[in-house]
Protein backbone atom coordinates (compact mmCIF):
# COMPACT_ATOMS: atom_id res chain seq x y z
CA UNK A 1 0.00 0.00 0.00
CA UNK A 2 3.01 2.05 0.73
CA UNK A 3 3.94 2.54 -3.50
CA UNK A 4 0.17 3.78 -3.77
CA UNK A 5 0.53 6.64 -1.11
CA UNK A 6 3.95 7.50 -2.66
CA UNK A 7 2.61 7.70 -6.01
CA UNK A 8 -0.45 9.78 -4.86
CA UNK A 9 2.23 12.52 -3.61
CA UNK A 10 4.19 11.95 -6.44
CA UNK A 11 0.81 12.80 -8.90
CA UNK A 12 -0.34 16.24 -6.42
CA UNK A 13 3.37 17.12 -6.72
CA UNK A 14 3.71 16.48 -10.40
CA UNK A 15 0.34 18.38 -10.83
CA UNK A 16 1.89 21.79 -10.45
CA UNK A 17 4.29 21.20 -13.46
CA UNK A 18 1.91 19.90 -15.30
CA UNK A 19 -0.07 23.41 -15.80
CA UNK A 20 3.15 24.91 -15.75
CA UNK A 21 5.52 22.72 -18.43
CA UNK A 22 1.70 22.71 -20.65
CA UNK A 23 1.68 26.59 -21.77
CA UNK A 24 4.15 26.78 -24.81
CA UNK A 25 3.24 29.44 -26.37
CA UNK A 26 5.24 32.64 -25.08
CA UNK A 27 4.47 36.70 -25.26
CA UNK A 28 7.27 38.45 -24.77
CA UNK A 29 8.31 38.73 -21.18
CA UNK A 30 4.64 38.57 -19.96
CA UNK A 31 3.77 35.29 -19.37
CA UNK A 32 3.06 32.34 -21.40
CA UNK A 33 -0.48 30.74 -22.72
CA UNK A 34 -2.39 28.08 -21.27
CA UNK A 35 -3.72 25.84 -23.70
CA UNK A 36 -7.59 25.18 -24.18
CA UNK A 37 -7.42 22.38 -21.56
CA UNK A 38 -6.55 24.65 -18.83
CA UNK A 39 -7.29 28.37 -20.53
CA UNK A 40 -9.67 28.54 -17.44
CA UNK A 41 -9.31 28.82 -13.40
CA UNK A 42 -12.33 26.49 -13.09
CA UNK A 43 -10.76 23.88 -15.15
CA UNK A 44 -7.43 24.30 -13.13
CA UNK A 45 -8.90 24.09 -10.01
CA UNK A 46 -10.48 20.52 -11.12
CA UNK A 47 -7.60 19.06 -12.33
CA UNK A 48 -5.87 20.02 -9.25
CA UNK A 49 -8.93 18.82 -6.86
CA UNK A 50 -8.08 15.04 -8.66
CA UNK A 51 -5.43 15.00 -6.19
CA UNK A 52 -5.81 17.47 -3.36
CA UNK A 53 -8.62 19.13 -1.10
CA UNK A 54 -10.08 22.26 -2.89
CA UNK A 55 -8.27 23.91 0.14
CA UNK A 56 -5.16 22.70 -1.19
CA UNK A 57 -5.97 23.04 -4.78
CA UNK A 58 -6.61 26.87 -4.11
CA UNK A 59 -3.20 27.37 -2.65
CA UNK A 60 -1.31 25.60 -5.03
CA UNK A 61 -3.09 27.86 -7.72
CA UNK A 62 -2.16 31.02 -5.85
CA UNK A 63 1.20 29.56 -6.68
CA UNK A 64 0.66 29.86 -10.21
CA UNK A 65 0.51 33.21 -10.46
CA UNK A 66 -1.71 33.36 -12.92
CA UNK A 67 -2.43 36.63 -15.48
CA UNK A 68 -4.31 37.36 -18.31
CA UNK A 69 -2.62 37.93 -21.79
CA UNK A 70 -5.16 38.95 -24.75
CA UNK A 71 -7.71 37.94 -23.22
CA UNK A 72 -5.97 34.35 -22.26
CA UNK A 73 -4.73 32.72 -18.66
CA UNK A 74 -1.32 32.46 -18.93
CA UNK A 75 1.62 31.59 -16.64
CA UNK A 76 4.56 33.85 -15.53
CA UNK A 77 7.79 33.11 -17.85
CA UNK A 78 10.45 31.91 -15.98
CA UNK A 79 12.94 28.14 -15.52
CA UNK A 80 11.18 25.27 -13.72
CA UNK A 81 12.72 21.95 -13.70
CA UNK A 82 9.59 19.99 -12.40
CA UNK A 83 8.70 18.28 -9.53
CA UNK A 84 11.92 16.91 -7.43
CA UNK A 85 12.27 13.29 -7.44
CA UNK A 86 11.14 11.57 -4.00
CA UNK A 87 14.17 9.02 -2.83
CA UNK A 88 12.61 7.83 0.41
CA UNK A 89 9.27 7.27 2.18
CA UNK A 90 8.60 6.29 5.58
CA UNK A 91 4.68 6.13 7.34
CA UNK A 92 4.17 7.86 10.44
CA UNK A 93 1.28 6.89 10.84
CA UNK A 94 -2.02 5.06 9.60
CA UNK A 95 -5.37 4.44 10.28
CA UNK A 96 -8.73 3.12 8.43
CA UNK A 97 -8.47 5.63 6.18
CA UNK A 98 -5.87 7.96 7.14
CA UNK A 99 -2.05 7.95 6.47
CA UNK A 100 0.42 10.31 7.21
CA UNK A 101 3.77 9.80 5.40
CA UNK A 102 6.84 11.78 5.72
CA UNK A 103 8.60 11.88 1.93
CA UNK A 104 12.39 13.16 1.47
CA UNK A 105 12.77 14.71 -1.91
CA UNK A 106 16.36 15.48 -3.71
CA UNK A 107 17.12 16.80 -7.00
CA UNK A 108 20.99 15.83 -5.63
CA UNK A 109 22.25 14.00 -2.19
CA UNK A 110 23.63 17.55 -1.25
CA UNK A 111 20.30 18.80 -1.68
CA UNK A 112 17.42 16.83 0.44
CA UNK A 113 14.40 18.04 2.28
CA UNK A 114 11.48 16.24 3.39
CA UNK A 115 7.59 17.12 3.98
CA UNK A 116 4.77 15.54 5.67
CA UNK A 117 1.68 14.76 3.63
CA UNK A 118 -1.77 13.51 5.13
CA UNK A 119 -3.52 11.19 2.94
CA UNK A 120 -7.42 10.32 3.33
CA UNK A 121 -9.04 7.57 1.72
CA UNK A 122 -12.36 9.17 -0.23
CA UNK A 123 -15.48 7.16 -0.48
CA UNK A 124 -14.71 6.23 -4.50
CA UNK A 125 -11.73 4.54 -2.65
CA UNK A 126 -9.17 7.18 -4.56
CA UNK A 127 -6.44 8.72 -2.15
CA UNK A 128 -6.10 12.62 -1.98
CA UNK A 129 -3.60 14.43 -0.23
CA UNK A 130 -5.59 16.61 2.60
CA UNK A 131 -2.19 18.11 4.26
CA UNK A 132 1.14 19.13 2.89
CA UNK A 133 3.42 20.46 6.38
CA UNK A 134 7.09 21.21 6.33
CA UNK A 135 9.06 19.41 8.96
CA UNK A 136 7.82 21.47 11.92
CA UNK A 137 4.30 20.41 11.68
CA UNK A 138 3.22 20.12 15.26
CA UNK A 139 2.05 16.32 15.51
CA UNK A 140 0.62 16.17 18.66
CA UNK A 141 -2.65 17.87 17.33
CA UNK A 142 -5.66 15.56 17.01
CA UNK A 143 -6.25 13.35 13.74
CA UNK A 144 -9.35 15.20 11.32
Amino acid sequence: MKKKWVQVVRQAEQAFWTIVFSATKQVGERGRILPQRFNSKIKICKFFQKRLTPCLASRVMDNLDLRTIHRQLAVPVGDGIGAPPIVKSQVLSKNGRCVTLAVWFAFDPSDRFFRVYQLKKRADGRWIVVGRHPLDYPFNLPDW
